[in-house]
Formats: structure tokens, sequence, C-alpha cells
């Protein structure tokens, strides 16, 4: 049997104070929550959750972007929902000591253009997802000690996560036996 309330009193007095929205679902377990939180106070947030007694004992489980380029074509209730922010940026936690897990949403400010403080020095794993989500999604981070590319090559300025990269990206590269090298071809865009 779960508990209408997992939080201690102190954690929700935090939310309160940062102005968050904080939301559970029926379909979900009782102890999965989402908050919704501005990009401002994610770093101070972060620091709370290492020096907490309750959740001290946590691990960062993901970091994650999502792409809403055409989500007002879906429904329009979404863009007033996430702010007609292009990008948005999520992380997902779990609290040992309290059994739940916790998922928060970041409002990126327009005026920043998508830039988020690091918690790397935080928790250590942040490095690498963090890295792979700038180099997916684009997403430029404050105070990171490491910026180097995981998965594509360090020449490219590509994000191939969002909606607006082409499908068969920007060049074409293969290996030419003649010449013995890497031969990149820049796509032309075809429209079916």
């Amino acid at each position: 049997m779960y508990k209408k309330y997992i939080f201690p009193i102190n954690i929700f007095i935090v939310f309160e104070k940062l102005n968050t929205n904080i939301w559970s679902s029926k379909l979900l377990k009782p102890n999965h929550f989402f908050l919704l939180i501005d990009q401002n106070w994610f770093y101070a947030l972060n620091l709370y959750f290492k020096n907490d007694l309750f959740l001290n004992n946590s691990t960062l489980i993901d970091n994650s972007a999502i792409d809403t380029l055409k989500f007002s074509k879906i429904n329009n209730n979404l863009d007033f929902f996430f702010k007609k922010n292009r990008i948005i940026v999520y992380y997902s936690y779990y609290f040992y000591n309290l059994k739940l897990k916790l998922n928060i949403i970041l409002l990126n400010n327009l005026l920043k253009k998508n830039k988020v403080t690091s918690i790397d020095k935080i928790y250590k794993n942040a490095n690498w997802l963090e890295r792979e989500t700038s180099e997916m999604f684009g997403v430029n981070y404050y105070n990171k000690k490491d910026i180097r590319k995981l998965l594509l090559d360090y020449s490219k300025i590509e994000n191939p996560l969002l909606k607006d990269f082409p499908v068969e990206g920007f060049s074409e590269a293969f290996y030419d036996f003649f010449e013995d090298q890497v031969i990149f071809l820049n796509n032309d865009s075809i429209e079916l």
C-alpha cells in the first residue's frame, strides 16, 4: 500500500517557494512525480537534492530533450503548457531513501537561447548525459568542463535529433580506395 504523500513536508515547502508545478499520475505508480521548473532554479535545486537528509541518497537516471517544432499542429494546449519553447530539457532522478522517481522538466528562457547550468559537479554521470544532449539537440550548458562530442565528428556543427534536420544529412561520407582517404560530398536537398 502506497502512502498518499511520500515527500517530506520540507521538500513541499521548497517546491512551493520555487513556484513550481508538480504532478503525479493515477496511471503511474504513486511514487512517480513530474516537476516543471524554471531553469534559473535548476542548479540550486540539485544542490538541495544532494545536501538534504532525505534526498542525498539519489542518482541521476537520464537527461535528454524534446524538440517541439510541430507540437502546435497537433494540439494548441501544448504551446501554453511548454510556453512556446522549442527545446524542452528534462532530467530523471531516483531517490533511494524515499523510493520515488522524479522527472524535472526545465522551461528555457528564450533570452538565454537554450543555455542550462551544468550539474556535472553534483552528479558525475551528468557529464556524459549532458554531452549527448548538447550534441544531439544543440542545448548549450554553462560551467561545463568537458564539451567534446561523443558520437559525431568534431568538425560537424549538426544536431541530428532536431526535427528540421534532413533525413539524409548534410553530407555523405565514403572511402575512396584510389585516393586512400575519406571524402565528404554535400547532399543536395530534394523536395518530394
